[in-house]
């Protein structure tokens, strides 16, 4: 199993006609993300900072501390919990913090800390990393466009039926995985490469 990975409870399928509706109204959900998207924008540039900087102690000691590790991780989870109630993977509006043990999307990362490549850290100080990863980067982004437009469709579908077909639900979960992955190994997070998978 690889070291990062993100799931969202798909339960009975039903969620919210309302929130729905304001997916569908060009996408006027995403205003009430408003407050997690200011935060995110400055956490986001932090982790890009902290990860940078982890590459240079992995280059001079083979590992990644921990407190860089987790700070990284827990960017990515509040991400992806917000970025979930987005697509309407869950109605539960994700709360403002770094520990969300109890929400429905969870993003987990094993191993965050330790270890390292020093060869994969002195390609990342010259963002030569990015060139190894542009094979998951090119079909991440061609794959959260497709995501994009299940949501939209999936919006539709919730506000005449109320519920959520767990297709579209397991598609844009697993879209979200591959990208958790490949942000995490670009963070130093694993050395393992990511597979081409959405599971």
């Amino acid at each position: 199993m690889y070291p990062i990975s993100f799931d969202v409870e798909y339960g009975t399928g039903e969620r919210s006609r309302g929130l729905a509706v304001l997916g569908i109204v060009t996408f006027l959900k995403s205003l009430l993300l408003i407050p997690h998207f200011f935060v995110l924008f400055f956490l986001t540039i932090a982790a890009s900072v902290v990860g940078w900087f982890g590459y240079f102690v992995i280059a001079f000691t083979g590992e990644l501390p921990e407190g860089m590790a987790r700070y990284i991780a827990q960017v990515l989870s509040w991400s992806n919990r917000t970025t979930a109630w987005l697509y309407s993977t869950t109605d539960e509006y994700p709360p403002f913090t770094f520990e969300a043990d109890s929400y429905p999307a969870r993003t987990s990362v094993s191993g965050g800390s330790g270890p390292r490549s020093r060869g994969w850290a002195v390609l990342g100080i010259f963002f030569l990393k990015f060139v190894a990863a542009l094979p998951h980067l090119i079909v991440v982004g061609v794959l959260a466009w497709a995501a994009g437009i299940a949501t939209w469709i999936g919006y539709w579908i919730i506000a005449f039926t109320g519920k959520l077909p767990e297709g579209l639900h397991t598609f844009v979960v697993g879209v979200q995985r591959w990208n958790s992955r490949i942000i995490g190994w670009i963070a130093s997070l694993t050395d393992e490469y990511p597979p081409f998978s959405l599971e």
